[in-house]
């Protein structure tokens, strides 16, 4: 139900965005994409991709070797979902490396007349410590959203409780 709310909030800027972000950076061979950016004021980008049940996290300059490369299996991975109420569409998804965690956010605003306006950024954090605070260039932003990391959660026996705002076993 979800994921078919998303289509219809997104419509046809989703559908349009589809082959642009199958050719982003971060994503390899079959891998499903999840969002693509380039960061302002750096001209790099910023990629998730989703292979099979591992969450890639990809970083650096387009077209040439990545500075940050990251895989984690879904189950290692955060992921806050929409919570479904709210005038945008809020989720966020984070990948460890030691103690550094690398949490990329967006943001749709679903109230929008035609298009409606995309979101992102990254978050860098070691325990309580901001290390450094990413946003997306306007207009670069491609986000399909991050339902297909939750139903992977799911598949490998987490389920989110909205209670706690944690993911457990099932």
């Amino acid at each position: 139900m979800r994921h078919f709310l998303m289509g219809l909030v997104l419509g046809g800027a989703t559908m349009a965005a589809g082959p642009a972000l199958a050719q982003a950076e971060g994503c390899f061979g079959s891998g499903e994409p999840l969002f693509h950016c380039r960061m302002e004021g750096s001209g790099k980008a910023l990629d998730l991709c989703l292979q099979q049940d591992v969450v890639v996290y990809r970083f650096g300059p387009p077209g040439r070797a990545a500075e940050l490369l990251l895989a984690r299996r879904v189950e290692e991975v955060f992921h806050l979902p929409w919570n479904g109420i709210g005038s945008s569409i809020y989720e966020e998804l984070g990948v460890g490396n030691g103690d550094v965690e690398y949490t990329v956010w967006s943001a749709v605003e679903r109230i929008a007349a035609d298009q409606p306006e995309v979101s992102g950024g990254v978050r860098v954090t070691r325990g309580d410590q901001t290390l450094a605070e990413l946003r997306c260039a306007a207009g670069s932003t491609i986000v399909r959203d991050f339902y297909s990391v939750f139903e992977a959660k799911e598949a490998k026996g987490q389920c989110w409780d909205n209670g706690s705002f944690s993911w457990g076993p099932c």
